[in-house]
């Protein structure tokens, strides 16, 4: 039922259901491969995410964007480096999306049970902190080019106040 729902969605995003990747394939031997294609929106945009597990095969995860034109991929060179891009996209992974999203059966005081350190990390991603780290960086970055650009100015200012210092001397010869 739901619990299935939930599975798939896991699935699909993260590669990860509460059982091993395996397993999410029927165990009747007629079915071939596991598939779950999920569109969703997400900051105006529309998405579409798919990924299928060919029995004794390695899987195939397919990402796209809808434009005005249909979908455009936005799969990468290899399964990672898609996944990579799908958890950047949602900036979220598996763990933070199932501590925010739901709780799995039997396991709602998952994330009660991480070390503090994590708890923190799994938050600051539901609370999307993560930007104003990057905010931070970016503002110590501007800061530090900033700085040069002082330090650059004094230096001409004073060359020119040494310069400005012979005026009298110069004048005389």
């Amino acid at each position: 039922g739901k619990s299935s729902l939930l599975d798939a969605i896991t699935w699909c995003l993260f590669g990860e259901a509460r059982g091993k990747s395996g397993e999410v394939i029927h165990l009747h031997p007629d079915v071939k491969a596991a598939e779950v294609t999920l569109t969703f929106r997400h900051e105006d945009n529309t998405y579409r995410v798919q990924r299928t597990l060919p029995r004794n095969k390695s899987t195939i995860l397919e990402f796209q964007v809808r434009n005005e034109d249909g979908w455009r991929p936005l799969t990468e060179k290899t399964s990672r480096e898609t996944q990579a891009r799908i958890e950047q996209t949602l900036r979220l992974d598996y763990e933070t999306f199932v501590n925010a999203s739901f709780f799995l059966q039997g396991k709602a005081d998952q994330f009660t049970q991480q070390n503090a350190g994590r708890r923190k990390e799994v938050l600051s991603n539901i609370l999307g902190l993560e930007m104003w780290e990057e905010f931070k960086n970016r503002t110590a970055e501007k800061r530090k080019a900033l700085e040069r650009e002082v330090d650059e100015i004094e230096g001409r200012v004073r060359e020119i106040d040494a310069e400005l210092a012979e005026e009298d001397l110069r004048k005389a010869r």
